[in-house]
């Protein structure tokens, strides 16, 4: 539940900014699953070479397809939180309705950028489906396989940002900064 809803009365709209809020929270604890799995098999070589001279052959190929999920799993809820890299020097230095005017430009042009993306690792991912690819690696994973998290990651990312856009249309802020963690750590 987002902290919109709490304030707001239930409206359509609202209802399916929550559900949009509740599936990047999703991707978010697949992203931190996809995180431990790196640290596992990471671990797993390390100690296997070192201690039983064996290597895992799989190790490094599929920590980076966990790298690339756990990145795309996880921007939906970043940007929800407010925790992406933005530099705020413009919005901070010029009169409220133009930083306003630029919020609602760039958060266009994140929507665009992430629909392209999710249509092309969408298709990506379809077209290694129907034609069986594998990986050069040898594991010969299916490329699908890896690829799908990176396509449903970039969808999650596109609905977050269509939601932004319509918090920032509704007079709310894009981002909830109660959702960050680690932010007083420095």
């Amino acid at each position: 539940m987002s902290v919109e809803s709490a304030v707001r009365p239930p409206d359509p709209f609202g209802r399916a900014l929550d559900a949009i809020d509740r599936l990047s929270l999703w991707g978010a604890w697949a992203s931190a699953g996809c995180v431990v799995a790196i640290l596992g098999l990471i671990v797993a070589e390390v100690v296997g070479r070192n201690l039983f001279n064996v290597s895992l052959y799989f190790a490094w190929e599929f920590s980076a397809y966990f790298m690339g999920a756990a990145f795309m799993m996880g921007a939906a809820y970043t940007l929800r939180a407010g925790a992406q890299i933005r530099v705020n020097v413009l919005l901070e230095n010029v009169p409220k309705p133009l930083a306003r005017f630029f919020d609602l430009f760039s958060t266009l042009c994140g929507l665009a950028i992430g629909a392209y993306l999710t249509w092309a690792l969408g298709e990506m991912t379809w077209l290694s489906w129907v034609r069986e690819s594998r990986s050069p690696e040898k594991s010969e994973l299916l490329r699908w396989i890896a690829q799908f998290p990176l396509a449903v990651g970039s969808l999650l990312f596109t609905l977050q940002v269509a939601a932004r856009l319509g918090r920032l249309l509704r007079g709310e802020p894009g981002d909830d900064a109660r959702l960050r963690i680690g932010q007083d750590i420095e």
